[in-house]
């Protein structure tokens, strides 16, 4: 392969210039259809860029159809087809940037629209699933090692209680919706979630969360989101190279 072109444009959006760079490479033929892309390392490497980018752009890639990651494997190029490389590409660009924050202030407004009702209509069913998955998160956060399996394994178990949460909703038209959006949600969440998985602060605020929702306490439930939120937010901007402050924990 030919070393990459196109440059970082040193705003902090390392993740573009590895897409770009990825697309410019299926588009020139230098990668092809089945064809195993190297490793992470290799890949930051060659790109000079550390991993944390080239994790977000495998992702994003992988969602708009253009890759295929088989967990132990690797990942390959899936579809070199122009609509793959051009429309979706086109939207993949918008969601790295100015959509991943649309997509965050989505979440901001369904999330506490189901913690408001999930502490108003909850089931024991629900209480006990969700119960297990913060049990679970902590028990996760104690042996993780920093992997790419740990750090996959708390964000897994944090969406999981995102989706607990809207089902104890019990609202179909909010499940329905939140399951239609979960995969474009989730690219927010990438990118609010750093290579360390989730902060202790963040379990307890999601704890917290449950707290609230256990009590009955509709309004503190929600005000409880809409707080984890913010935080989410915050570490969004962070993240994406808008604030420079100092990067606070991760949430998710």
């Amino acid at each position: 392969m030919n070393l990459p072109t196109k440059q970082a444009d040193g705003s902090g959006r390392f993740y573009e210039y590895v897409i770009d760079n990825i697309r410019q490479m299926i588009a020139d033929g230098e990668l092809q259809a089945g064809q195993k892309l190297p490793s992470e390392r290799e890949l930051a490497e060659k790109f000079n860029v550390s991993r944390v980018p080239i994790r977000e752009a495998l992702k994003i890639l992988e969602y708009m159809g253009v890759l295929d990651s088989s967990p132990g494997d690797g990942t390959y190029v899936k579809n070199t087809s122009a609509q793959s490389l051009v429309s979706k590409m086109d939207f993949s660009f918008d969601a790295t940037a100015d959509t991943i924050r649309d997509l965050l202030e989505l979440r901001i407004v369904l999330e506490t629209f189901a913690a408001y009702h999930a502490a108003q209509r909850r089931t024991d069913e629900d209480i006990a699933s969700i119960q297990k998955l913060l049990r679970d998160m902590r028990e996760a956060k104690k042996v993780n090692d920093g992997t790419e399996e740990s750090v996959q394994n708390l964000r897994k178990l944090s969406h999981g209680f995102h989706q607990a949460l809207v089902r104890a909703a019990h609202n179909a038209v909010l499940s329905s919706v939140y399951e239609y959006l979960y995969e474009l949600l989730d690219i927010s969440r990438q990118f609010t979630i750093n290579n360390s998985g989730i902060s202790y602060s963040s379990i307890v605020a999601h704890e917290a969360l449950f707290s609230k929702v256990i009590e009955g306490d509709a309004e503190g439930a929600r005000q409880c989101m809409e707080e984890h939120m913010e935080d989410v937010r915050y570490n969004l901007k962070s993240t994406m190279g808008t604030d420079h402050p100092g990067q606070k924990a991760a949430f998710g």
